[in-house]
This record gives C-alpha cells, sequence and structure tokens, in this order.
C-alpha cells in the first residue's frame, strides 16, 4: 500500500479542511511541537482504511464540528484506490470504497454495509488493522512492544504477531468435534450393552410365550360357558323386571293418592287454625284500638323532640372549631417544650464531653509536630539518594571500560605468549625470549592493576547499593508518614472545629433555649393560650344552654314510640280478620269432603298393591344371582384379555430381537467409525496445539526474523552488533534433562555475548528498531502482503547524537526496500536530515499541514 493523498476535515485536532500529496517526494520527515497533530495524520489513515484510531466513537470529531471526514487515495498492485469515511454526531457514519478505471474515473467497490465493506478493503490489501500497524508503523510507545516482554511471553507475543492464534481456534473446534464423538461412543456402547443384555434372554422369552398361549386357550373356553349361563339367567331377570315395573307403577299411584290425601287434611287444618286465629282477634277489638290511639299519641311527641334535636346538632358542631384550635394550640406548646428539653439534656451531656475534647485537640496537635519534625530530614536524604545514584552509574561506565582494557591485555598477552619467531607479532620488531618475558610481566601487572580496580569498583558500587536501598526504605517510610501527617492534620482541624461547635452551641443554649423552655412551661401550667378560641366556644355552650334540650327525655320519647309500633300491625290484623271469617267458613266445609273422598281412593289402591307384590315376591325368590352370573363373567372376560396382551406383548419381545440383531451389527459398525474419528481427532489437536504445528512455524518464522534484524542491525552498528534468538534454554535443576521453553534475545558485541536485558537507551532502541522492521517485512510476507510504506513514529529522543545520526543512516540504507518512507518527530536538528518535510502546526482552528521539498 502507497498512500498518495490524504485529505481530512473535523477529524481530531484537524477542524479546517487539510490536504496532503504523498506524490511529492519518496522520504519525507513529519515535524511540529508535542501536540500539535502530527499522529493524527496516521491516525486518518487507519481510521479511514479500518474505522480504527485512537477513538472509535464521537471523541474523533473535532470539537467545533458536527461531522469528521476522510478521504485518502493510495496505490496497491498498479491500481489506485480511494477510500472514504465519514462520521456524523450521534449517527451511524457512512463508507465509500473506489477503484479508479481505465478511463480516469473511479468505479464503487463499496458493499451493502460499513462491516462488508471493511472486509472489501482488508481483502483487497491482504491485511487488516492490527497486520497493518505492524507490518507498517512503528507507533509512539511500540517499538519495543516485543522485546520488553519477558522472555517466557515472547513466543506469545510472537504468536499474536504472525497471526498463529487461528491455530488455537482450530485446536479448540476440534476438541469440541472429539467430544462429541466420544460422547456419542459413549451412547452408541450403552446401546450395545443393552441389546446383548437383551438378546440373552431369547430363550426364557419363547418359553414364556408358550405358557401364556396355554393359559389363553383354557380362559377363553372358561368364558364361553359362564356366557351360555348368563343368557338363560338375563331372559328369566327380563319376565320378572316387568312384574317390577308393574309394582313400581302400582306403589307411585298409592303414594300418589296417600300425597294427595295428606296435603288436602293438611290444607284444612290450616284453614281451621286461621278461623280460630280470626275469631281470637276479633274479641280482642277494644283493647287493640285502645293501644293503636295511645302509639299515635307517642309518635307526635317523638317528633317534637327530633325537631329540637336538630338545632342542638346545628349549634353543636360550632363547638368543633375553637375546640380544635385550643387543642392545636396545645399541642403546639407541648411540642416545644418537649424539643426544648431534649435540647436541654444535649447540652448537658455536650458539657460534661468538653474536657474529652479538649483532650483530643492537644494529642493531635502533638502528633503533628512530631511527624512534622520527622519529614524534615527527608530533603537531605533524596541529595544523598542521588549523588549514590549518579556515583554507580559512574562505577558501572568505568568498569565497562576496564573490562575492555582487560580483555585486550589478556588478548596481547595470549598473542605474545603464541610467538615462535624473533618477530613481534604486535609492533613486527624484533623480540628476545627475555622481551617476551618483560614484556608479558609488565602486561600482567597492568591487568592486575586494572583487575584491583575493577573489583574496587564493584565493592564500591555494592556499598552505594546497598546504602540506595537503606535510604530508599527510609523514604518509603518518610512518605508512609507524610500521608500519617495528612491524617494528622486533618484530625487536628476536626479537633479544632468540633472544639468551637461545642463552645458556640452552649452559648447558644444559655442565651437562647433556656430562655424559651422556662416561657413555654409558664403559658402551659396557667394556660394562657388560644384565648380567642375559649371565648368563642363559651359563647356557643351558652347558645345550647338556652336551648333547652334534653337527651334524657329524647331517648324515652323514642322508646315509647318504639314499644306502640306492635299496636299498628295489630289494628290492621283486625281489620283484616273481620273481612275474611265467612269466606275462610265456606272454604272449610268443602275441604272436608275432598279429604274424605282422598282417602277412600288412597285405601283401594294400596290393597291392590299388596296383591300384585306377593306374587313378584315368590318369583323373585326362585331366580339366580344375575350380578354373580355378569361378575363371574365379566372376571372371565378380563383374565382373557389380561392373558391376550401378555401373549402378544410375549410374542413382540421374542419378535423385537430380529430388529435387535440387525441393530447390533449397525451399531458395531458406528462404534468402529466413532473410533477412527476419536483418533483422527486426537491427533489433530496435538497438531494444532502450542507445541504443533504453531511452533513449527515460529522455529521457522525466527531465522528468517533474525537474518532480517541482522541485516539492518549491522546498518546500523557498523557491524558492531548482531542478535540471535534462543528458543531453549537449561532448567536451573542441572538433574533434569529437557530444555525449558523461551524465547531470550542474545546480542553480540565487543563486549561479548549478553541478553537484551543487559542493554539500555540508544542500544536497545537500535535492537529493538531492527527486530521490529524484521517482523514487519516477515509479517507483511506472510500475510501475502507488501511491504511498500514505512512510519516511524518518534524513537529518536532516545539516542544520543551519533545513535541519531546512525538511525537516520539506516532510514536511507533501507529507503530503496519502500516505496515511501515517513519518520515522524518533534527534534528541530531532524528536520534538515531528509530531503522533504511535512510540517505540522498548531492554530485556532485547528492543526494545519505544509509539505516542504
Amino acid at each position: 500500500m502507497i498512500p498518495v493523498r490524504l485529505q481530512i476535515s473535523n477529524f481530531l485536532s484537524y477542524g479546517d479542511p487539510v490536504e496532503v500529496d504523498f506524490s511529492e517526494f519518496h522520504i519525507a520527515c513529519i515535524t511540529g511541537h508535542n501536540g500539535a497533530g502530527k499522529s493524527s495524520l496516521l491516525d486518518a489513515i487507519t481510521w479511514a482504511l479500518f474505522g480504527q484510531a485512537r477513538r472509535r466513537d464521537d471523541a474523533i470529531i473535532h470539537s467545533r464540528a458536527r461531522q469528521a471526514e476522510v478521504i485518502f487515495d493510495f496505490r496497491y498492485e498498479e491500481h489506485l484506490y480511494r477510500v472514504q469515511r465519514i462520521k456524523p454526531a450521534n449517527k451511524t457514519g457512512l463508507l465509500e470504497f473506489f477503484v479508479q478505471g481505465s478511463d480516469g474515473g473511479f468505479r464503487p467497490l463499496t458493499e451493502h454495509s460499513i462491516r462488508e465493506t471493511e472486509s472489501a478493503i482488508t481483502r483487497t490489501l491482504r491485511m487488516d488493522y492490527e497486520t497493518f500497524t505492524n507490518a507498517s508503523f512503528f507507533l509512539q510507545g511500540k517499538a519495543d512492544q516485543f522485546a520488553q516482554q519477558r522472555p517466557g511471553d515472547r513466543k506469545r507475543i510472537l504468536s499474536n504477531i504472525l497471526g498463529l492464534e487461528i491455530w488455537e481456534a482450530y485446536r479448540e473446534r476440534t476438541a469440541k468435534r472429539r467430544q462429541a464423538e466420544e460422547a456419542s461412543l459413549l451412547q452408541v456402547n450403552g446401546q450395545l450393552r443393552e441389546i446383548e443384555e437383551e438378546l440373552a434372554q431369547e430363550e426364557q422369552r419363547r418359553a414364556r410365550l408358550q405358557e401364556l398361549q396355554a393359559q389363553l386357550e383354557q380362559a377363553a373356553q372358561a368364558r364361553q360357558k359362564q356366557a351360555q349361563w348368563l343368557d338363560q339367567v338375563r331372559r328369566l331377570a327380563d319376565s320378572l323386571a316387568e312384574q317390577a315395573r308393574l309394582v313400581d307403577l302400582l306403589a307411585r299411584q298409592a303414594e300418589t293418592a296417600r300425597s294427595t290425601h295428606r296435603e288436602q287434611a293438611a290444607v284444612l287444618q290450616t284453614r281451621q287454625s286461621e278461623r280460630e286465629q280470626y275469631r281470637e282477634q276479633i274479641a280482642r277489638a277494644d283493647e287493640i284500638a285502645a293501644s293503636y290511639q295511645a302509639w299515635k299519641a307517642a309518635r307526635q311527641e317523638l317528633e317534637g323532640w327530633e325537631a329540637m334535636a336538630a338545632s342542638f346538632r346545628q349549634i353543636e358542631t360550632e363547638r368543633a372549631e375553637p375546640l380544635l384550635a385550643l387543642e392545636a394550640e396545645k399541642s403546639r406548646l407541648e411540642a416545644e417544650r418537649d424539643h426544648l428539653r431534649a435540647r436541654r439534656q444535649q447540652m448537658i451531656e455536650l458539657e460534661a464531653n468538653l474536657p474529652a475534647a479538649g483532650g483530643e485537640l492537644q494529642a493531635a496537635q502533638a502528633e503533628t509536630e512530631r511527624l512534622q519534625a520527622q519529614l524534615a530530614e527527608r530533603e537531605s536524604l533524596e541529595a544523598e539518594l542521588r549523588g549514590a545514584q549518579d556515583t554507580r552509574v559512574e562505577l558501572l561506565a568505568e568498569n565497562t571500560r576496564l573490562k575492555t582494557e582487560m580483555d585486550e591485555l589478556k588478548m596481547r598477552i595470549q598473542r605474545l605468549s603464541e610467538v615462535t619467531g624473533a618477530a613481534c607479532p604486535v609492533c613486527g620488531q624484533p623480540l628476545s625470549a627475555q622481551d617476551r618475558e618483560t614484556m608479558a610481566e609488565a602486561l600482567q601487572t597492568d591487568g592486575k592493576k586494572l583487575g584491583d580496580r575493577y573489583r574496587e569498583n564493584l565493592e564500591q558500587k555494592r556499598r552505594f547499593e546497598e546504602r540506595c536501598a537503606q535510604i530508599n526504605q527510609a523514604l518509603e517510610q518518610l512518605r508512609r508518614e507524610e500521608g500519617e501527617l495528612r491524617t494528622a492534620q486533618r484530625r487536628l482541624d476536626q479537633a479544632h472545629d468540633r472544639k468551637a461547635q461545642m463552645d458556640a452551641a452552649l452559648q447558644e443554649w444559655r442565651t437562647v433555649g433556656q430562655p424559651a423552655l422556662d416561657a413555654v412551661e409558664a403559658r402551659l401550667s396557667s394556660g394562657e393560650y388560644a384565648a380567642e378560641a375559649r371565648a368563642r366556644l363559651a359563647a356557643v355552650d351558652e347558645r345550647l344552654r338556652v336551648l333547652g334540650y334534653d337527651g334524657a327525655a329524647h331517648d324515652a320519647a323514642r322508646q315509647a314510640e318504639q314499644a306502640g309500633r306492635a299496636s299498628e300491625e295489630q289494628q290492621r290484623a283486625l281489620e283484616t280478620a273481620q273481612a275474611a271469617l265467612a269466606p275462610l267458613e265456606r272454604e272449610i266445609t268443602a275441604l272436608s269432603g275432598q279429604v274424605q273422598q282422598a282417602e277412600e281412593q288412597a285405601a283401594s289402591l294400596e290393597a291392590h298393591l299388596a296383591e300384585v307384590r306377593q306374587r313378584y315376591e315368590a318369583d323373585r325368590a326362585g331366580l339366580p344371582d344375575l350380578r354373580t352370573a355378569e361378575s363371574e363373567l365379566l372376571g372371565l372376560q378380563e383374565q382373557e384379555n389380561r392373558l391376550r396382551m401378555q401373549v402378544g406383548a410375549a410374542n413382540q419381545s421374542v419378535e423385537v430381537l430380529k430388529n435387535q440383531r440387525a441393530r447390533q451389527s449397525a451399531l458395531r459398525a458406528e462404534r468402529e467409525a466413532l473410533a477412527v474419528r476419536i483418533s483422527h481427532c486426537k491427533q489433530l489437536e496435538r497438531a494444532f496445539g502450542k507445541d504443533g504445528i504453531p511452533s513449527l512455524l515460529i522455529e521457522n518464522a525466527l531465522p528468517e526474523i533474525e537474518e532480517h534484524a541482522n541485516q539492518l542491525l549491522d546498518r546500523l552498528t557498523n557491524g558492531g552488533m548482531s542478535v540471535r534468538f534462543a528458543t531453549q534454554k537449561d532448567y536451573k535443576d542441572k538433574n533434569r534433562e529437557d530444555k525449558k521453553e523461551t524465547l531470550d534475545i542474545l546480542i553480540s558485541d565487543p563486549a561479548g555475548v549478553r541478553e537484551y536485558e543487559l542493554f539500555s537507551g540508544g542500544e536497545a532502541f537500535r535492537v529493538n528498531f531492527a527486530i521490529r522492521l524484521a517482523l514487519s517485512r516477515v509479517l507483511a510476507q506472510r500475510a501475502g502482503a507488501r511491504l511498500q510504506t514505512l512510519v516511524i513514529d518518534e524513537g529518536f529522543g532516545s539516542q544520543d547524537a551519533e545513535g541519531r545520526q546512525r538511525l537516520v543512516e539506516a532510514i536511507h540504507l533501507v529507503q530503496e526496500d519502500f516505496a515511501k518512507i515517513l519518520v515522524i518527530t518533534h527534534l528541530e536538528e531532524l528536520k534538515d536530515a531528509f530531503p522533504a518535510r511535512i510540517e505540522v502546526e498548531k492554530s485556532q482552528n485547528g492543526s494545519r499541514v505544509q509539505v516542504l521539498i
């Protein structure tokens, strides 16, 4: 992918539209102050292509705008492509993908959705976001992402960079398939065991079938005999049933006649009782009339009391309002009194706690002063720590130099001991045996002095490290005490506040609260409150007295009226009796004749019923028990049906064995096929595991990464450094014969072979740069893409002047490998190190870009 043109509008720090034409240069430096928007240019490219930047939500929109837009043109595989992405605030974005046709116009490649269009871009580039950034971008703080990991984690990181995590997905899918096949195998084995157990019962099932068939034949014969006997009994029972129906008909007729006689006799007796009641009421006519007149007089008196009671209740309702006001004022005063009494109790308790609050204030003051005194010595400790650390660094640098000089002396002594001729191998001058011995002794003396100095430096370094540890421990203790000081100061402030609040509360109670409590208690004890309500209540009571209503007399009149209400009913009953007595006499005479006639009819029907019933009982005595015969037949039928079902079931259990034999053969074949598939799955699991194909791919990739890294590292260090990857090392336990899996980075330089972790600063960055670029090349090749663009975001700040110069030279040396190289830095001295420059600066309307060739 080669960038051609980038157009940005309202994206991150860019407000006004900005356009960058990449076709005008091959290699360029992007410069600007920190925060100017240099890295935002890279974010615009990744956001346009993959929808990913530092943020993926509305935060990518400029603070003064409502919509962000990026248009990115790039060339890939001889074709020019264009991606346009728009993100309105709080809405779904828009993504368009085009390719330039032969006529110079752009043809759309946009799919139905944003996700599908992003997939089309990924397929075109043969890289996703992670592969693209790992292969082309050296982003801020990520150049050492691989090298800075622990050796045990580097294989995992390398596996992720190479995209080998897909093999773990394959392994998990294969494991799920194996588990499903194993479950199926367990099920098939269980089914086979069930079939084998069932086939073992064949002889027993056949014997049981023959036995049940014999029992069924006997039961069928017994059932036929019982059915013939039951038919004879039923014919006799039908004849007897006709006689029973006749007896029942006559019994119902006799009962109906007797019932009619009883009803008519009851009506006659009721009418005779009514006649006697009417005669008694007529005999008490004078008494009933006198009671009725007395009740009417009592009712008139009650009506008068009811009218007076209504007036009384109307006046009495006027007492509610002043009475309620009087009670409300009393309740308010009592509540105020209770509140003030509770407040008085709080003040008594508060005054008792004053000495304790003073003691707490003094203790907090003393603790604060103690901690402040201890923290006064921190500055001297920090100054001593800085001095010890500087001295330690100087000793390390001197020992590095001494080690180099000692190695050179050792090499000279060794070369001197190997001389066999008369010429010195070092200077080429004639050299005798005595001269060689004298020179060797001098070199050994110099080496001893250097060694003594080296060991003395090591001892001083150890002492300084011990002192640094002691000072750090003391500073850590002081940092903890600093927190304790802040806590003590907060406690002191809180104690001051509590003491002041307690004094103010006590003063307020003495001047305001206590006098208010005395006044409220005096008003309650004297009753001097709600005077207006008391006056209104007295006036209402006077009006009630003048009305003269007597509740007792009212109740007596009400009781008298209620007691005389029965006389009204008696008067109406007397009038009814006087009008109904003559018709009732005539009805009684007619009912007497009907009762006599019904008695004679009932006696005739009962005599005929007795004669027919006697003949029926005689015939029924000689009839066999039909229910017993039916029950016996039903029992025989049930027994036959039960045996028939048992015969069918037994026959089915014998017939099913044929199907089970065929099913047994099929299940055995299925079991063998499942065992083969399970074996294949286990083999695939081992192959997909971390010790299988991924491990082989990493082992195959490491030499390629190592070769690319050493080619660049040779340029960066002028042949002074090389890198090697070690994938195994011995365990600390010497008895173990196997190796520990690791991924150590070993660096060779003039001082020897050391692990990556022993390097720092500029040397470490050069190693990171070489390894990172090697990973980018391998990753791009494995993705099937071409590594055509290289972007380096920062990374020069850790280098000294010579290291920066070497990195610039390395970038120029590898420029033929890339179609476009962009270097982002804020260092002013690097602006002129590259033929083209893209300057980014911040303005009031956002970031601005200027390309200088």
